[in-house]
């Protein structure tokens, strides 16, 4: 369980429903943690637990990164206070779900930023930490950027029982063009010892506040017949930023 032992890994989104679940996964294999999220409670509190519970070293910073004068203070904050660093998992975002009927030029901007433009930015101006590492472990460094089944295929609106959940087309877009990002760097970044990939996790959704005869349609098209677990998905990120998956760069996991 120690394949991540005395790595450093930055997570984006890190107090969210996969973000916090894939914060946990590196703490059980031994990483140290580099956590953003632009809510600081809810950044202080996952802390607390991953303390609790696993001996890694974690850092805390709070970030909206749809504001890209805070994320370059971000950047230049980690590039003052580290020297290496061995991974990126970008999994931030949030945005309404909705009919196209309800969605705005507003939604497709604010999930173009969150999806491809922070993501590409926080890539740009970390990867000289990341090539460190390289050279430092002898091992490839390694970003894994969360897409979505949604960036492949396109949802059909009668799996939603409410139309307010209805996947929105903005999700979709910009994820598709997440997947896109990812190949691209993967090809550019190789020479560097970087390794890029993306994952695109199937039906995983928050039932918490939700009620579950919402999306028992969708659940109906889904050939294990049930949906998936954060920790499902985070095991998969396991995979891409370990040494396991040495020999892997430019491919999309569909979970």
């Amino acid at each position: 369980m120690d394949k991540l032992k005395n790595k450093t890994f930055l997570v984006t989104g890190a107090t969210g429903y996969l973000g916090s679940s894939i914060s946990e996964e590196i703490s059980k294999h031994g990483g140290n943690l580099i956590l953003v999220s632009r809510n600081l409670k809810k950044l202080k509190l996952l802390k607390k637990n991953l303390e609790i519970n696993f001996d890694n070293f974690i850092e805390i910073f709070e970030c909206n990164l749809l504001n890209l004068n805070k994320v370059k203070k971000l950047v230049k904050t980690i590039n003052s206070k580290k020297k290496s660093l061995n991974g990126i998992i970008n999994c931030a975002y949030s945005g309404k779900t909705g009919s196209i009927k309800s969605i705005s030029s507003n939604d497709f901007t604010n999930a173009t930023n969150l999806n491809i433009t922070s993501p590409f930015f926080l890539i740009k101006n970390l990867k000289k930490l990341l090539e460190n590492s390289a050279k430092k472990s002898k091992q490839t460094s390694s970003i894994v950027n969360i897409s979505s089944i949604y960036g492949i295929v396109s949802p059909e609106d009668k799996n939603y029982s409410n139309s307010n959940n209805v996947n929105p087309i903005h999700y979709g877009v910009s994820k598709s063009g997440m997947i896109q990002l990812s190949k691209y760097l993967a090809c550019n970044l190789s020479r560097k010892y970087i390794r890029v990939n993306s994952i695109s996790p199937g039906a995983v959704p928050n039932l918490k506040n939700k009620k579950k005869k919402e999306f028992s349609k969708l659940k109906s098209r889904i050939p294990l017949g049930r949906f998936g677990k954060p920790s499902e998905i985070a095991k998969c990120i396991i995979f891409l930023i370990s040494n396991d998956s040495s020999y892997i760069t430019g491919t999309n996991l569909v979970a």
